[in-house]
């Protein structure tokens, strides 16, 4: 099942994306805003895009959207993380968007059942 079926994800995705808006408007000087923005928004946007697990194995639409959300909140976290120890903003995007692409190696698929 695709993940786009839980509201779990969707709360998370926004709410990734809103901490993340706000974490950086906090981090980043007055004129470097608008390419926080962006990389907020393109960081959730890639985060959302990765899939979910790897291989074959088949989640439910409750699975998927709990690993999406956890997916979406590791790559926000990780970004801001990375604005506030003084990485630039690009790069503290790349590493969120690193950290989501790892989740699914972190956490195996789920075994057919």
């Amino acid at each position: 099942m695709s993940w786009t079926r839980s509201r779990v994800a969707w709360v998370a995705a926004l709410l990734a994306l809103f901490a993340l808006l706000r974490a950086l408007r906090r981090v980043v000087e007055t004129d470097q805003r608008p390419l926080a923005l962006l990389v907020s928004v393109a960081v959730v946007a890639l985060a959302a895009a990765l899939p979910t697990t790897l291989g074959q194995g088949r989640a439910t639409a409750e699975q998927a959207g709990w690993r999406k959300g956890l997916q979406l909140l590791a790559a926000a976290a990780v970004t801001a993380l990375a604005a506030l120890l003084g990485a630039g903003v690009v790069l503290a995007g790349a590493l969120g968007v690193a950290a989501a692409a790892a989740m699914p190696l972190v956490w195996p698929r789920p075994r057919p059942s």
